[in-house]
């Protein structure tokens, strides 16, 4: 497949540099030249790549373009059980509820993203954008319902829910660190999975990354199965 270039809008804005997207197989020495000379015409600061196959190694003997791995990016599904049940101590979310603690929660669950494995990104941005995507949850924006566990009338974790390519899709999942361990977690997905019965749908996914190891178990003991992994790369201009 020929290399192609796709300019990305928002991320440009965020970041207040052009990015892209990398379209297209990187097999030969013919290929990488094509994207050194894509990304050089675009005046592109940043690129994402993505493959299920690790690249050849000439790719990072190049003297324009700097690649790394930031992602294993780990997609996981399974039919819904339509017998589970939301847990009583789930709620949602409402004008009362605290954004600074689920922006806070957001940002621990974060520690295996991309965008703060690539030290190049900057934590600063890094938590602007898990802020943005928690208020844009909130807001209803991005998701349809946000659920909550409290404890002592303080926030202990939640999880959004949306959906992508008409099947059910969990965003975000956090629990706070000190509160880790306590089935926390299983109840979230459990109560999330109920929620999207009741809405109609047969099948659920969520995506992780790969080293994150807490959350891939938490995902296979709710009966998920991996379904696939890709290599995520950031492509940075030298």
């Amino acid at each position: 497949m020929k290399q192609e270039f796709l300019k990305l809008d928002w991320d440009s804005i965020f970041f207040d540099f052009n990015v892209g997207r990398i379209n297209g197989s990187i097999k030969k020495e013919q290929d990488l030249q094509r994207i050194e000379v894509l990304i050089e015409e675009k005046n592109n600061k940043l690129c994402y790549y993505s493959t299920n196959k690790e690249l050849p190694t000439f790719v990072f003997e190049s003297k324009s373009l700097d690649f790394v791995l930031v992602d294993k990016k780990t997609t996981y599904s399974k039919i819904i059980n339509s017998e589970l049940e939301i847990n009583k101590s789930i709620s949602t979310v409402d004008n009362k509820i605290s954004k600074e603690k689920l922006i806070e929660l957001a940002i621990q669950s974060g520690v295996y993203s991309r965008f703060n494995v690539d030290k190049k990104i900057g934590k600063e941005k890094f938590e602007e954008m898990y802020s943005l995507w928690m208020i844009n949850s909130i807001n209803h924006k991005i998701a349809k319902e946000v659920f909550i566990i409290t404890e002592n009338k303080e926030i202990v974790g939640f999880v959004t829910l949306g959906e992508k390519n008409k099947r059910a899709d969990i965003g975000i999942i956090a629990v706070d660190n000190i509160f880790r361990g306590k089935g926390i977690g299983k109840t979230l997905m459990t109560s999330a999975e109920k929620w999207f019965s009741n809405s109609g749908y047969s099948s659920i996914q969520v995506v992780t990354q790969g080293d994150n190891i807490p959350a891939c178990k938490l995902y296979e003991s709710c009966g998920y199965k991996k379904e696939s992994v890709e290599l995520f790369y950031h492509i940075w201009k030298k």
